[in-house]
């Protein structure tokens, strides 16, 4: 095999495991915000319910930045690629 051909197979073997990575991101930010949210609804203090929505919020800011990072990541193996070829 060409050495080309072998670093385009380590590039897509790596985009792939940052897909899953970033999947896993986006499936956990959803169901933790919603189940989160979910539980802080039903509450009848409101402060409780400011607190919920806060600690949501910043670690959905959380999740939200790693899942960028992946996007980027995976943009940056696909410019790789292309370059390759």
């Amino acid at each position: 095999m060409e050495k080309a051909q072998l670093k385009k197979n380590r590039l897509d073997l790596e985009y792939h495991g940052e897909v899953q990575k970033a999947n896993a991101f986006l499936i956990l930010l959803t169901t933790g915000v919603l189940g989160f949210l979910g539980t802080f609804i039903w509450l009848n203090n409101t402060l409780f319910f400011l607190y919920g929505t806060g600690a949501t919020m910043v670690l959905f800011s959380i999740g939200f930045v790693f899942y960028k990072k992946r996007l980027k990541r995976m943009k940056e193996i696909l410019d790789e690629i292309e370059q390759l070829e």
